[in-house]
């Protein structure tokens, strides 16, 4: 089940368990369904149980005190995270579910996981895989999630990439395994855009906003440019020697930074005022603009140091705020505050942390403080704002600073992410994990 993010995946899986249990030829009190997710939605998950199904008798099986005979003896629905999973695997397996639902799959698409080999070893009648974004970097994806509900269906590994990966991905006759692909999944795939279901929902805006690096900025970007870019260049420009990858990923991520602000690369958790960063004064603007016409803001950004200073420069101006990164426990409380509580202004959250499974519809301006290298990710992110239940129309701002890495990150995201329109169908937010030597190169220089 492959619909766009707040389609309502959460209700339409309800809506089947239901379905059997109604059905008394299919059903017995010791039908069981389970439903394996990311850990920041298990409260997600039962609150939506609860509200509209609750003879499910939903049960959340987590944490250190969790009671395996109390979930699986007395309890139909059972919810527990992918972690938790694998570290019960034994107990799991022994289950025949009904139904096993696993929701954001994209989450164990790598098949070298042990994570990936105990979802496969869960037995059930029927498994259902839940995912916005089927395909994020490449084909291969579709395959992994493939071989978890229907193993073996979309041939060998070593075929699939003859027939399929390498066809679609190299340029080689790509039209014809493209549309090859589509129809061999399409029977057991459903995928829904929100333009075509949700004419009622308001408007999104999307505009890219530049800036330019400060002089603090450009003495920080020039030095790691001049010193560790250009040794990581040549051995790029070297066809001879392997690709650096750790060492280059490193390299884009301390330049994003000093793109965010300098006080990143010291540490800096709280001295915002310490450096001049071109990006933080229109981050600074658009947010009082925002808040100056009432409108709540959700910031996001990759780098939770990032979102320590922001959040103490709201501290430091009085603005009340909630915030969700990895470490974050309660979250619904948080979800809740921003939601309901007029006072509270800003949500601040960090991009893996939040960009599943959340509803922030008490927002209507969203802020990427930071570009991410996948666009699907990116998109995700704002569906948290632009959802079912939203009544507002919503404003994304994408911060970019001119000249830099992020202007190239920016275009490349727009060149790539239109790989998988004809494959899955209504997807366009496909992107290419790995980038060429070309691409590498260009980003580490000035």
């Amino acid at each position: 089940l492959c619909d766009d993010m707040g389609l309502g995946k959460t209700h339409q899986i309800m809506a089947l368990m239901t379905g059997i249990i109604k059905n008394e030829k299919n059903w017995s009190p010791n039908t069981k369904f389970l439903v394996v997710c990311p850990t920041s939605v298990l409260s997600h998950w039962k609150d939506k149980v609860l509200s509209y199904c609750s003879f499910l008798n939903p049960y959340i099986y987590h944490g250190t005190d969790r009671i395996f005979e109390e979930a699986f003896h007395e309890h139909t629905l059972i919810i527990t995270s992918y972690g938790i999973a694998l570290r019960d695997i034994e107990m799991l397996a022994d289950f025949k579910f009904e139904l096993v639902v696993l929701d954001e799959i994209q989450a164990v698409k790598n098949k070298a996981t042990k994570t990936y080999a105990a979802v496969k070893a869960l037995e059930a009648a029927c498994t259902v895989g839940l995912t916005g974004t089927p395909i994020e970097n490449s084909v291969t994806d579709l395959k992994s999630l493939f071989d978890i509900i229907l193993p073996g269906y979309l041939l060998s590994d070593s075929q699939f990439e003859k027939y399929f990966r390498y066809p679609i991905e190299e340029g080689i006759d790509r039209t014809m395994a493209r549309e090859k692909l589509s129809r061999l999944i399409g029977p057991f795939v459903l995928r829904r855009k929100k333009e075509q279901v949700l004419k009622e929902l308001p408007e999104k805006i999307e505009d890219v906003r530049h800036c330019s690096l400060t002089e603090d900025q450009l003495r920080f970007y020039r030095d790691l440019v001049n010193n560790q870019g250009k040794e990581l260049v040549q051995r790029l420009k070297d066809p001879g020697q392997k690709v650096p990858y750790m060492h280059v990923f490193a390299m884009l991520n301390y330049l994003k930074q000093v793109c965010d602000h300098p006080a990143l690369l010291e540490g800096e958790r709280k001295n915002y005022g310490k450096y001049c960063s071109g990006k933080w004064d229109l981050f600074v603007e658009l947010l009082e603009e925002s808040l100056g016409s009432g409108q709540k803001v959700v910031v996001f950004s990759q780098y939770v140091k990032m979102l320590d200073l922001i959040e103490a420069y709201l501290d430091d101006n009085g603005i009340s705020f909630a915030t969700i990164k990895g470490y974050t426990r309660k979250r619904s409380e948080a979800i809740k505050k921003f939601n309901f509580d007029p006072k509270c202004m800003v949500f601040t959250a960090s991009l893996r942390a939040s960009g599943l499974g959340i509803d922030l519809t008490g927002g209507s301006v969203v802020i990427h403080y930071d570009r991410w290298w996948n666009s699907a990710r990116e998109d995700q992110a704002t569906d948290r704002v632009h959802r079912i239940g939203q009544t507002r129309g919503v404003q994304v701002f994408k911060l970019v600073t001119e000249n830099t890495l992020e202007e190239k990150i920016d275009k490349i995201i727009s060149r790539k992410r239109r790989l998988m329109d004809s494959v899955v169908r209504q997807d366009d937010k496909g992107l290419l994990k790995y980038f060429s030597r070309e691409d590498l190169i260009e980003l580490i220089s000035i």
